[in-house]
Parts: C-alpha cells; sequence; structure tokens
C-alpha cells in the first residue's frame, strides 16, 4: 500500500507522521470493510455501526464519516491511487485520546475477483476461554479485540487452526471475529444475539439469503459444543475473513452444499450493491 487516508487527507504512506496520533498512549478501535466488484457495497451498513460503537466509547463519528458521498469518493481515490482494482479490505483505525480522536485509514488487496472463500475446509476446536454474554464493552469490536488476540494466541501452536468459542454459559457463540454457522437437515442454526455472538453485517444478510433458498433459520441461544457433532455442515462468516468452510471437528466431517449457495447469493448481493453505487 502506498496511499492512506489520514484525517481527511490522502497522502503517501512515507508523508505521514505517526507521532500525533500516538500520543497520550490512546486507545485504537479498528474496523474493517470489505471492498470488491468496483465498488465499496457495505459502506453504509458499516457507518451505521461504527457511529454506534463510538458512540458506546463515548465519541462522535468525525464530521468526513458523517459526509457518506464524501467519504465514498476519497475511499474510491485512495483504492485508486494504490491500483488496487480487485478486492481486499479497508481498516479504519480511530486514536482514542483525552483530548480529540485521530483516525488513519489503510487498505490491503486480495487476489480473489469476488468475496473470499476458504473452499477447501479447516478443523475446529473449542477455545477454553469463555465470552461474557451480559457485558455490553466485551460485545463490541473494542471491547473483543483483545479478547480475540488471546483465543488466537490459545491455538497459536495448535494443529486446528480455527476456535469456536463459548460464552460463560457454555453456549456456543461465535468464532475469532466470525459468525458462526450450522446445517443440520435443513435448518440453519446461528447463535441468538443474547449469546453475546459476534455480529457484523454478513450475518444479517446469510439469514436473509438462507430464508431465500428456503433453508429454516433458528436463531438460538442453546447450541453447546456436543452440537458440533451432530450437524451436517458448519462454516463461518465475516467481512475480514469471508466464508470459511469447516471440514471437520473431533471424527466429524462436514459436507459443503449450503455454503456454497448461500456464498453463491452472496456475491451476486454484492455485486447488484456496487452497482448502486455508481
Amino acid at each position: 500500500m502506498a496511499y492512506l487516508l489520514a484525517n481527511s487527507h490522502i497522502l503517501k504512506e512515507t508523508e505521514v507522521n505517526l507521532t500525533p496520533f500516538l500520543l497520550n498512549t490512546p486507545d485504537v478501535y479498528k474496523h474493517n470493510i470489505w471492498f470488491g466488484f468496483g465498488g465499496i457495497p457495505l459502506l453504509d451498513e458499516n457507518i451505521d455501526i461504527l457511529e454506534i460503537e463510538l458512540k458506546i466509547l463515548g465519541q462522535d463519528l468525525p464530521n468526513l464519516f458523517k459526509n457518506r458521498r464524501e467519504l465514498f469518493r476519497l475511499l474510491k481515490r485512495m483504492l485508486n491511487k494504490n491500483r488496487f482494482f480487485r478486492t481486499g479490505l479497508i481498516t479504519f483505525q480511530f486514536f482514542i485520546a483525552e483530548e480529540k480522536m485521530e483516525y488513519l485509514v489503510t487498505c490491503k488487496a486480495f487476489e480473489d475477483f469476488d468475496f473470499q472463500i476458504n473452499a477447501q475446509g479447516f478443523l475446529i476446536d473449542i477455545s477454553e476461554m469463555k465470552l461474557l454474554s451480559h457485558s455490553q464493552n466485551n460485545n463490541s469490536r473494542f471491547g473483543k479485540s483483545t479478547f480475540w488476540k488471546q483465543v488466537g494466541a490459545e491455538f497459536m501452536d495448535n494443529t486446528n487452526p480455527a476456535a469456536v468459542i463459548l460464552n460463560e454459559k457454555h453456549v456456543i457463540c461465535e468464532g475469532i471475529a466470525a459468525n458462526i454457522f450450522m446445517v443440520k437437515e435443513n435448518v440453519l442454526y446461528t447463535p441468538s444475539i443474547k449469546t453475546g455472538c459476534y455480529t457484523d453485517v454478513i450475518r444479517a444478510e446469510i439469514i436473509r439469503f438462507a430464508n431465500e433458498i428456503n433453508i429454516k433459520v433458528v436463531e438460538t441461544d442453546d447450541l453447546e459444543s456436543k452440537h458440533l457433532l451432530q450437524m451436517d455442515e458448519i462454516f463461518f462468516a465475516s467481512e475480514m475473513k469471508g466464508i470459511q468452510w469447516v471440514l471437520g471437528f473431533e471424527n466429524r466431517r462436514y459436507v459443503h452444499q449450503y455454503t456454497d449457495r448461500i456464498y453463491a447469493a452472496l456475491n451476486q448481493f454484492l455485486k447488484r450493491k456496487t452497482e448502486n453505487q455508481k
């Protein structure tokens, strides 16, 4: 990446002095948005989330973020100057100190032309760390970021590259920065909001796609680790990591029939959203 957006200005990476951002040991809030198909299809939905979560942190949206048309223009300009014409991630970083809040916007590119998917599958395991479902701060992305890093460190030397996270009631909540979905006999199960689960904009769309292709959706707060062994199919989903199909858990192996169908519907949806931005 050669260019980034710093407090409303597009600058070369080498021109940015990070010292003002890092003074007074600020808290850093990060938020990732997927771009592709020539646009940023979920920008509005993500700005809505940003506004809510910054308010939880006692902050208001920066003025640029309130002018969504201008924000979109500058983000597109940043992507074009970096020659990122396929897909990738835009990362907002807000440096929150006592006196004021500064922000940086950076981007990185993927080689994919579509929304990313891991179709090869991977094995999963259960994290020993528990999420507090009743903690509002812990259920924001800012509050969860440290927790996710700790779970990731737990599995650093593990042969299973993905973790299923439970809450204090031993109920399935999420993966690391990803929603979890499970299919059994044409029913799509996913943790309900009251479990404290991660909820990004992709979660609501996947639930909608499932209904459109006649898959019954059940949002529940009583999924336990034993239910993983009863499922036909499992996948994770998020803007940051895409669709991640699960190959197996312990001695159980899964298919990926519905994962592929939902992934295809998601790509079509993102393409349509991008066309409406032009």
